[in-house]
């Protein structure tokens, strides 16, 4: 399977759009650290396997798998 530009393995599409879902809600009032421990609470994983911190969700925001 194909490597992502953030690394990590890609996910199926629900992961993207689940995150993205996730962001695009949290963004706007939230910090990236925020938003990385709401992920992190419900399960959600980097692409790496990691837990998600502000550094990875920034990574995640400026990828071409974010969906505004």
């Amino acid at each position: 399977m194909p490597k992502p530009t953030f690394g990590g393995t890609l996910q199926d599409a629900s992961y993207y759009t689940a995150v993205s879902n996730i962001i695009n809600v949290l963004r706007e009032h939230s910090t990236l650290n925020v938003i990385a421990s709401h992920l992190n609470t419900n399960g959600f994983r980097s692409p790496s396997g990691k837990p998600f911190n502000k550094s990875r969700v920034a990574t995640f925001i400026r990828s071409p798998h974010y969906k505004h």
